[in-house]
């Protein structure tokens, strides 16, 4: 899936493979397909979490009772479209400034996957099933657009 294109050696006898920038069309669609794979498993865990009995409803971090609000069908799907914009941006530069696009790339969205868990888990009057679930949904999707993505970038420049 990386671009490459041949190249000579310095010496000039032998082409070598340089990697090239990953035209952003192609990483457009990579995220696009990333995220509708994602936003299908999310939503599907939710939907069997729901079926199971566990009530899905989270609060606003430091936020009081009355902020609790229902955790409905599409709510998964909608808040990974909403990323989905800020993700293809992180991949975009990345891929126009890093000299390791694919490594950088997984450092960076590790490090927000991590963050991404804080509000779940600091959301106020909410239960211990809902959080456990948004964290996981976030993980699901994570596992199935940081990979997705990172194999579409150019693994050196």
């Amino acid at each position: 899936m990386t671009a490459r294109t041949p190249a000579t050696d310095l010496s000039g006898d032998a082409p070598a493979d340089i990697a090239v920038r990953v035209p952003f069309r192609a990483l457009l669609r990579t995220n696009l397909v990333a995220t509708v794979l994602a936003a299908a498993a999310t939503e599907t865990f939710a939907a069997l979490v729901r079926a199971s009995g566990v009530p899905l409803a989270v609060g606003n971090p430091g936020g009081s009772a009355s902020d609790v609000v229902p955790v409905t069908l599409g709510a998964c799907a909608i808040a990974l479209a909403m990323v989905m914009v800020v993700g293809i941006g992180i991949a975009a530069l990345i891929n126009r400034r890093a000299s390791r696009p694919a490594r950088t790339y997984r450092i960076v969205t590790s490090v927000l996957v991590l963050l991404s868990l804080v509000p779940p888990l600091t959301a106020a009057e909410t239960s211990t099933g809902t959080k456990v679930t948004l964290v996981a949904a976030h993980l699901i999707a994570a596992a199935i657009i940081v990979p997705l993505v990172s194999r579409r970038l150019s693994p050196t420049r």
